[in-house]
């Protein structure tokens, strides 16, 4: 699996004021979560989220929650951290014979009055009443989110099909 993300902000006027692009890395909660939906348990990614951490992923890719903490001088992010994803939000998945991969896109906003001070990372959560699992992490240079800016992702997310020996 593989993803990547284009995040937008955008003022109230619509005009667009900053641009990232990331590579996630799937968290060991993300794996699992794939293995319990394949095995009929959990439900899918419901939520995204943003966080004030840009602390490299360790090896053991153990992030079980973005961060809202104070780096440095910068206080948490104001109001709230995370996004319901309707479910109009996910494209049908897109099968690529070249690359055998399936692909599907999605996207969610932070309204304006959401994560309002520096965000350094995002990811793609799944909630249900058992709690909330971090299916992936992505860091990128900081976005200054004002109580007047939406913050767009959209998300492409990669499952290879085929022979997977190479995964081994």
């Amino acid at each position: 699996m593989s993803a990547t993300v284009r995040i937008e902000l955008i003022d109230k006027d619509g005009t667009l004021l900053e641009v990232r692009h990331a590579h996630n890395a799937v968290m060991r909660s993300g794996a699992q979560l794939i293995a319990n939906l394949f095995s009929g348990k959990g439900k899918g990614i419901t939520h995204m989220g943003v966080g004030t951490s840009d602390a490299i992923e360790s090896e053991a890719y153990d992030t079980v929650k973005l961060s809202n903490l104070a780096v440095g001088d910068l206080a948490p992010l104001a109001g709230d951290i995370e996004a319901p994803i309707p479910a109009d939000s996910f494209s049908a998945p897109v099968i690529d014979d070249t690359k055998r991969v399936v692909r599907v896109k999605l996207r969610g906003t932070l309204p304006a009055p959401a994560a309002v001070g520096t965000i350094r990372e995002a990811g793609l959560i799944s909630k249900d009443d058992a709690g909330e699992v971090l299916y992936n992490r992505v860091t990128f240079a900081p976005i200054t989110k004002g109580n007047d800016h939406e913050l767009t992702m959209f998300w492409e997310v990669s499952f290879p099909y085929g022979d997977l020996q190479w995964l081994l």
